[in-house]
């Protein structure tokens, strides 16, 4: 092997090892993005990793808020978030009893120069649920009127909304629309919502409807003829009849 050779060698090796040392030894926080999601009231650890900090400090952020966390130090007052210490180069930070607004960007940092941040979005699924209170559940209209069921929806992905009548599916959306309704319009609808986190959710709606009956109205001699002729028909012993003024 010739001197250049060995030189060549000689400093490749010593690049390694200076790589390698470098990794070990220096303040180093593994800096990927990463995408997390939980169900709601579920439990969910953000990873974040520093090797060596030193005398640095690893801070933890909500959105764009003060800080959770700066080393073991909790600045928040929301016990559902802890910091987990499995290792001197842990630094996870648990949430407990997920919430839907707990949803967002966390980020891990080390504040070496220049700064070493690593960045986490959390996505936080919530099963379809219909509330009740702002749905609709018992209509009542008259024959040639418009109706508006309305299913108030929630969850996270955007639930699908289907509703049901008589067995089979028949439209879909929050809102069902029924025009110029007639007494065969009257009966029961069922919303139904899924977005297949969580098992799909129903509720009914009891749609009736009046029927406008006809007025007939007779005045002067023809109601007394009516009143005449309606008795004699229904009662054969009728005998004597007295109007009252």
């Amino acid at each position: 092997m010739t001197d250049v050779q060995l030189v060549t060698t000689f400093c490749f090796l010593v690049g390694i090892c200076v790589i390698c040392l470098g990794r070990v030894y220096g303040q180093e926080l593994n800096g990927d993005t990463e995408s997390l999601s939980v169900i709601e009231e579920g439990e969910i650890t953000l990873p974040c990793t520093a090797h060596n900090i030193t005398d640095r400090k690893v801070f933890w952020f909500q959105k764009e808020g003060f800080p959770l966390f700066v080393l073991n130090e909790s600045y928040t007052t929301d016990d559902r978030f802890e910091l987990v210490r499995s290792s001197n180069d842990d630094w996870g930070l648990r949430i407990h009893d997920v919430r839907e607004d707990d949803a967002g960007i966390y980020r891990c940092l080390l504040n070496t120069n220049p700064v070493q941040l690593k960045t986490l979005y959390l996505d936080v699924l919530v099963p379809a649920n219909i509330n009740k209170t702002l749905s609709s559940t018992t209509v009542s209209a008259s024959e040639g009127e418009d109706v508006d069921l309305y299913c108030d929806v929630r969850g996270n992905p955007k639930p699908l909304v289907s509703w049901i009548r008589k067995g089979e599916y028949f439209a879909v959306g929050k809102n069902l629309s029924l025009h110029d309704v007639t007494c065969d319009t009257a009966g029961t609808y069922t919303c139904a919502a899924s977005n297949h986190v969580g098992e799909a959710v129903y509720h009914n709606f009891q749609l009736s409807i009046c029927t406008n009956a006809a007025n007939v109205s007779f005045g002067g001699k023809g109601a007394i003829y009516l009143i005449l002729f309606t008795c004699l028909l229904f009662n054969s012993h009728f005998t004597s009849l007295k109007f009252l003024s």
